[in-house]
């Protein structure tokens, strides 16, 4: 079986990749799946990525033998106009880019081509020129809700196109409820959480990792994420302050990972006179960022678009108290999450009334450390039950793209129940 892999170049394969290695960090819906299907002897892979904003990494396209994942392709980003006119040097790209995709696809003929929304051009007219192409979202935002509502012709059009399968990553975003007005009537779709591999870690090894970072025996309260706007970090540090300073020696507030709003909420932390319970740890390589969920007692998600991600998912597994925003049934948002949290697995924050509402839930928890130790264990229980190791995940994958290629009966029947199961 040929496969054409189209993904974009995402920032945690981008050191490894400029240097001609696979070292993969983030995005492991992408990168565990090329490696599964790399690892397949009856699959010939052909991986491409495409650089989506300027990188000097990546100054011309590349052809090269990746250990580990094998014949790799890197098209560049071109900036012809230094800078300026952003999108049409965006669309130039995009049209570049596309162009390259369909004549590879014309040279490798693929028996079926994967590729991530990203890539959305290229898949489109790739599966409207008769390949069997599965697109892959992680999950939809606002963009695609514009789409579902008849605002962006193009990309509904695109959206539109015969694809022999659209999955999709249940991470909160309530995608169910949406890719029927995505997607072609007789398109297959399918919606899952994607895969976790965290555990709970031995107790003396969490006890000597909080030892040594100097967390002590006060409950930790750990945010972990990119700090950017939708990730809702400014608000995280605004409802930790206050909680703070109505409880002085409540809590250590550990927040892991870096980003645009990092200066933001350091400064906010220093004119706010918390600043000796509030550490940045920036960001952390993934065994290191595991220990950090082990070590946390509280564990605080403000993900404005879904909280079913990577993230939280790993710390569920980690056994942590979950601290959630509440649903939002009307877009729909985090509907799918109420229903795979109990409510005595998350406490609940008031989404539309950030920080307030997250700052009493943290000091009701933090003066209430009995709920702490109950949340936690129903958590740990839980996670046994919904969440599924990634090489099932890669599995199911792999067997759904074996599936499109021998246009199985057995497999359009799954399809069709699947896909009326969302509605």
């Amino acid at each position: 079986m040929r496969v054409l892999f189209l993904a974009r170049l995402f920032a945690g394969l981008k050191s490894g990749l400029a240097k001609g290695q696979w070292e993969p960090g983030g995005v492991p819906a992408i990168y565990r799946l090329i490696e599964g299907l790399a690892a397949d002897r009856d699959v010939d892979l052909l991986s491409v990525f495409c650089v989506k904003e300027p990188d000097s990494r990546f100054p011309k396209r590349l052809r090269r033998n990746i250990p580990v994942i094998g014949d790799t392709v890197i098209l560049p980003y071109a900036s012809p106009f230094g800078g300026r006119a952003r999108r049409v040097t965006a669309a130039r790209n995009e049209a570049m880019h596309a162009a390259r995709m369909l004549a590879l696809a014309a040279r490798f003929k693929p028996d079926v081509i994967y590729a991530n929304y990203t890539n959305i051009l290229p898949a489109a007219l790739l599966a409207r020129a008769g390949y069997r192409v599965v697109l892959r979202l992680m999950g939809v935002q606002s963009h695609h809700r514009d789409i579902a509502a008849g605002k962006a012709p193009f990309f509904r059009w695109q959206m539109r196109s015969p694809f022999a399968h659209v999955v999709c990553t249940e991470d909160g975003s309530d995608p169910a409820a949406l890719i029927p007005n995505l997607v072609r009537a007789e398109t297959p779709w399918t919606v899952r959480l994607n895969g976790c591999d965290a555990k709970p870690l031995p107790a003396d090894q969490v006890r000597a990792f909080r030892n040594e970072t100097g967390l002590g025996e006060r409950p930790v309260v750990l945010f972990l994420g990119r700090l950017e706007p939708y990730k809702g970090a400014v608000e995280f540090i605004e409802a930790a302050i206050a909680m703070l300073r109505s409880i002085p020696d409540g809590a250590d507030v550990v927040v892991v990972g870096d980003g645009p709003l990092r200066d933001e909420m350091e400064a906010r932390v220093n004119a706010s006179g918390v600043m000796a319970r509030i550490r940045f740890a920036g960001a952390q390589p993934h065994a290191r960022v595991n220990l950090f969920l082990n070590a946390a007692d509280v564990y605080v998600s403000t993900n404005m678009y879904g909280n079913l991600s990577n993230a939280n998912l790993e710390a569920l597994a980690a056994g942590a108290c979950l601290v959630f925003p509440t649903s939002d049934p009307l877009l729909p948002l985090d509907t799918v999450t109420d229903r795979l949290l109990p409510p005595g697995t998350a406490a609940r924050y008031a989404r539309n009334e950030l920080p307030a509402s997250l700052a009493d839930a943290l000091c009701q928890l933090v003066r209430s450390p009995e709920e702490i130790v109950a949340r936690r264990g129903q958590t740990g229980a839980l996670a046994q039950q919904i969440i599924r190791p990634w090489s099932d995940v890669v599995a199911n994958d792999i067997a759904l793209l074996k599936s499109v290629v021998a246009r199985r009966p057995d497999f359009e029947i799954w399809a069709e129940t699947n896909r009326a199961s969302k509605r």
